[in-house]
């Protein structure tokens, strides 16, 4: 009797998932908006609006265009293309059980959207340069991106 109860408890805790999962959205594909970066070191060299030394390392902010694009979207699964006239990234993402929040994931960070409508901001952080491996570990940035879905 009690291995019932679990089958039936696994089961209906199950059918939740599934009916989650049933409502989220397919997103757009195009996306095109702005994003403001602030970074130490030599994680961006060009397109920086301003520059000051701190030591030995530098300080870097700019805002500049940029364009997401959904490559692939299984379900709450997403690959992203992004790119700016100074970077270009792919990434990977995980939509939230309720479609309002996506955490993302590339080689020199993380970050995550909050979808609205057809609007999707986020902020995140990254690390990485090029050069030696003391520049890479000198290096990092951290950034706010504001999107607009294109029709």
């Amino acid at each position: 009797m009690i291995k019932l109860i679990i089958v039936i408890t696994v089961l209906g805790f199950s059918s939740g998932i599934l009916a989650q999962n049933a409502a989220l959205p397919q997103l757009p594909k195009n996306w095109s908006g702005i994003v403001s970066v602030t970074a130490m070191g030599n994680t961006y060299q060009t397109k920086v609006n301003s520059t000051s030394k701190v030591g030995e390392m530098s300080f870097n902010s700019f805002d500049i265009p940029a364009t997401i694009t959904i490559l692939k979207q299984e379900g709450r699964h997403l690959e992203f293309l992004y790119r700016s006239a100074n970077y270009e990234s792919r990434y990977v993402g995980t939509l939230s059980m309720d479609g309002k929040q996506i955490q993302i994931a590339y080689q020199q960070g993380s970050g995550s959207y909050t979808l609205e409508g057809n609007k999707l901001s986020g902020c995140g952080s990254g690390r990485g340069g090029k050069g030696t491996f003391k520049d890479w570990l000198n290096s990092y940035s951290t950034w706010c991106e504001e999107f607009t879905a294109l029709p």
